[in-house]
């Protein structure tokens, strides 16, 4: 068992670049916990540091995975093991919060995938999943936004949570991952408007850096679901389709991109154990830096359960 000291927080709320700081300044290697920086060739709508940053800063959990494959939490794990079983300092960031929770409270316990299920529900067209959703999982499809209610990974979602929902009284695991204790975590909050203002910034960055072009080399390959549907890309292969103009692509990768940030939140508030830090107290990276670290200093390093 190692141990780690965790950030986490919303898209966009600059939980890489203090990362990235304190590292740069103590020497730690950084553990990417989220789910869309580990593919290769996906960097620019990503957000994924750059070239120069990780000349800088070692990391792990960054491009082990091809935009082809199917990849899950469990590739995942195996994937940082190794490095999180090293003696060496370690800082975990990101805003996957079924990859923090996994790393901190252990994956054993989770429901298996249902194999059999997913692929009934993958071989569905929309109208015929946005049917069986309304049907089968009426409470949770109301609770999706109008454009998650559109995307079909998000009805499979919930199609596969109803499922594990009415079978858990005869599945002793599920419910008991929840009622573990949760260890204490840091976790950067940024006032809305701030991170609309910053999300805005980085999709417009996005396009300037050549986001056009990136989606162009990856629409060659046969992608996985989850890497055709991702947020900015989707949006960029529509642009490429002559569906959406790219002031329309921007403007719904900035909604979803939001979206997303509320949904993190939410996540990391029922989820896990977070003490907040207000970035607003902040006036510059250097000030913020030095509370994050001040907070793991007091929390101290959390243990890793890397079964």
């Amino acid at each position: 068992m190692g141990n780690a000291y965790f950030l986490v927080g919303a898209t966009a709320s600059g939980k890489s670049a203090i990362a990235q700081y304190i590292a740069e300044r103590e020497g730690q290697l950084i553990v990417s916990a989220d789910s869309m920086n580990l593919y290769r060739g996906m960097d620019i709508g990503t957000a994924k540091p750059t070239a120069d940053e990780r000349s800088r800063v070692d990391y792990a959990g960054i491009d082990i995975a091809e935009p082809i494959e199917k990849f899950n939490v469990a590739s995942y794990l195996e994937s940082v093991r190794p490095v999180l079983k090293t003696d060496r300092e370690t800082i975990v960031v990101g805003g996957t919060g079924l990859y923090v929770k996994c790393l901190t409270e252990g994956f054993d316990d989770v429901p298996p995938e249902n194999e059999v299920l997913r692929a009934e529900l993958e071989a569905l067209e929309y109208h015929a999943l946005e049917k069986r959703a309304k049907k089968d999982a009426p409470d949770l499809y109301e609770t999706l936004t109008e454009d998650d209610q559109q995307n079909p990974r998000r009805l499979i979602r919930i199609l596969e949570r109803a499922n594990g929902r009415d079978g858990s009284q005869d599945d002793p695991n599920v419910g008991s991952w929840n009622s573990k204790p949760k260890p204490k975590l840091v976790g950067l909050k940024v006032e809305r408007e701030v991170l609309l203002e910053r999300i805005v910034a980085r999709v417009e960055s996005m396009y300037q850096r050549g986001l056009i072009d990136e989606a162009k080399e990856l629409s060659k390959l046969d992608l996985s679901q989850t890497a055709m549907q991702a947020i900015g890309y989707a949006e960029a292969f529509a642009v490429l389709k002559n569906e959406m103009t790219q002031d329309e692509a921007k403007e719904q990768t900035i909604i979803r991109t939001r979206q997303l940030a509320k949904r993190q939140m939410t996540w990391f508030r029922n989820q896990l154990n977070i003490e907040w830090i207000d970035a607003a107290l902040y006036p510059d990276i250097q000030g913020l830096a030095e509370a994050v670290s001040n907070a793991w200093e007091k929390i101290g390093p959390t243990p890793l359960v890397l079964n």
